[in-house]
This record gives C-alpha cells, sequence and structure tokens, in this order.
C-alpha cells in the first residue's frame, strides 16, 4: 500500500473549498464550453463539456486527451478543472484537453455499458480527432459507477483508453463481470496507467472494499505489462474521495511524463553546474524512475563522488546524503 502525499491532499482539499466559495479560478484552461452531437446511437441529442489548456506561442507539443464522467456533477467537474489546472500550472501533468460526459440516464448508461461505450468510440471519438484532439492512449476518470464503466473501457478497449483512473469504483454489479475481464486477459494484452483510490468512512465506501481488495490482486498480477497504484484514503468517504483521489491519480498516471521533464531540467542545470552533486542526484532518481537503471547507478555513483568532496557541505549533511545514495546505489540492479 502507497502512502499519501499529505501536502498534496492539503492543497487540492483548499482548492476544491476555494473553487465553490469564489467561483473557479483557472490560470492554464480557457472558459468550458458545451457541445451538443446528435447521437444515432442515443437518438438523441448528447451534450459533452470541453475544456482546452492554455497554449503559448512557444508550445510546439500535442495536448493530451482526458475524458471524465459524471460531468453534470458540479463537485466532480469542478475537482477535475481545479485539479488538473494546478498539476499543470506546477509542471506535473501535461497540458491536456479535458471532455467531461453529461449523463442522461446514469446509471442505466454506466452498468448495460453498451450504448454509452458506442457513442464514445464511434461518435465522440471521431469528433474529437476531426478538431485536432489527440486520440492516442486517451486518459478515463470516473468515480463510483463510473469508475466502474471506465476500468470496463480501459480492459476492453486498451489500445484507445490506455490510462484509467477509478475512485471508489462500484465492481460488483453484473455479477461481477469486470473481473472476468480481466481473468481472460493474457499477458501484454493491456498495457498504460491504472490509478485506484478507496476511502474507508461511512457505509457507501466500507462495503465495497472487498470487491476493491479483488481488483486489486488481479490488477497486481499485471504489473509487468502496466504501472499500477492503489491508495486507501484513510477518513474519507465515498462521496470525498473524488477530491483528493482525482488529483493524485492525474499525478499518478502522468509521473513518467513529469520525471522525463525533470530529466532534461536537470541536464540543462548541469551544464552550468557539470559538478554539483544535488542535480545530479535528481538526474539519476529521474533516470531511475524511466527505468533505466544501468545510467541511475553511474549517476548516483558521480552524485556520492562529489558529495564526499565538497568542500561546502557540512559533515552532517554529506553523512546524510551519502546514506541516502547508497540506498538508491542499491535499488539499481
Amino acid at each position: 500500500m502507497n502512502t499519501i502525499k499529505p501536502l498534496l491532499i492539503i492543497v487540492l482539499f483548499l482548492l476544491y473549498n476555494l473553487t465553490h466559495l469564489q467561483g473557479q479560478q483557472l490560470t492554464q484552461y480557457g472558459k468550458s464550453d458545451t457541445l451538443s452531437i446528435k447521437s444515432q446511437i442515443f437518438n438523441s441529442d448528447r451534450k459533452v463539456i470541453l475544456t482546452k489548456s492554455l497554449m503559448g506561442k512557444s508550445d510546439t507539443l500535442a495536448r493530451k486527451t482526458v475524458i471524465y464522467f459524471d460531468a453534470d456533477d458540479t463537485n466532480i467537474n469542478g475537482t477535475v478543472l481545479q485539479s488538473a489546472d494546478n498539476l499543470t500550472a506546477t509542471g506535473e501533468m501535461p497540458k491536456s484537453n479535458l471532455v467531461g460526459i453529461l449523463q442522461v440516464d446514469r446509471n442505466t448508461e454506466f452498468l448495460e455499458k453498451d450504448k454509452l461505450a458506442a457513442f464514445l468510440v464511434k461518435e465522440l471519438i471521431p469528433y474529437l480527432k476531426a478538431n485536432q484532439y489527440d486520440t492516442q492512449k486517451i486518459t478515463l476518470i470516473g468515480h463510483s459507477f463510473g469508475g466502474y464503466f471506465a476500468t470496463y473501457l480501459y480492459l476492453t478497449n486498451n489500445e484507445l483508453f490506455n490510462s484509467c483512473i477509478a475512485v471508489s469504483p462500484a465492481y460488483w454489479p453484473n455479477k461481477k463481470d469486470l473481473f472476468n475481464d480481466l481473468n481472460s486477459l493474457g499477458n501484454n494484452t493491456i498495457s498504460g496507467d491504472f490509478y485506484m483510490a478507496i476511502g474507508n468512512k461511512r457505509w457507501d465506501d466500507i462495503s465495497i472494499t472487498k470487491y476493491i481488495d479483488e481488483m486489486d490482486r488481479l490488477l497486481t498480477k499485471h504489473q509487468r505489462q502496466i504501472r499500477y497504484r492503489l491508495n486507501r484514503l484513510d477518513g474519507f468517504s465515498h462521496n470525498a474521495t473524488p477530491t483528493v483521489g482525482i488529483g493524485l491519480g492525474l499525478g499518478y498516471v502522468f509521473d513518467l511524463w513529469e520525471w522525463q521533464n525533470i530529466l532534461q531540467e536537470q541536464e540543462r542545470r548541469l551544464k552550468s553546474s557539470p559538478d554539483f552533486w544535488g542535480h545530479l542526484e535528481i538526474k539519476a532518481d529521474a533516470l531511475y524512475h524511466l527505468k533505466r537503471y544501468p545510467e541511475a547507478k553511474e549517476g548516483y555513483l558521480k552524485s556520492l563522488h562529489f558529495l564526499i568532496n565538497d568542500k561546502e557541505e557540512q559533515k552532517e549533511s554529506i553523512r546524510t546524503a551519502s546514506k541516502r545514495l547508497k540506498e538508491k546505489i542499491k535499488k539499481c540492479k
């Protein structure tokens, strides 16, 4: 079980409250637009909320696409937008296009699955692609039944939906069909990132914990093919878990993107300070998380060498940092 960054929880919780008390203040994203699509699958108009990140003149990278469900829930919608805004501003996720799906008949759409899945794949995705959205390796966010549906899409259409954030997902419906879907998958049939969170306060989350535990065991078996994490949100109830789970999930699925940026940043800094052990350690951290273990080990060894010979560092600081670096070197197998 992974520990949660307390500071991130506090920041997101404060941002959540500020959003609802003062009105949503976004710095990295433009005004949300509501799009109406004439759906032949539903034989009716379907609405989605589109929120694009602001792009500077020097921006050349394609924006990622994040699709989230229950966008008609103001709490969910506000939390997704504010979390993405904060993480984009701090360089912990790429600039993205956020696509919110408004539910009409929520339980039927999520639990019967076929129509909503067909609407996304056959009608919404072609629209997004035609309008220059990145439709490769889309990230999904869902809460409760929305988490159930997001997981279904991730397992059954993994090439398109390559990352999934399932917050307090309800895996008990339809005779636990998702467990059968996951059990039937062979090696190398799914890839990407999967983040799951569950609270422990009030019956709504306590009652579904055994299903989360079962899904955890199954997903852990696929950890050679996917990046997977389960966070247990101590003290949070079912309806409160999105407040922190969405931000933590976005931070997790874009973690490798962030480490790649950190690597490039440290390489730039080392050009002017090639002997500074601190930049070498952080560069090696990035290489380690990117699974470039031999290069990471070499970086830690260089960092340790320059640390020991750093005459400006206090002896106690050198001892502490040396111990940390030696532990990191051991992990680079």
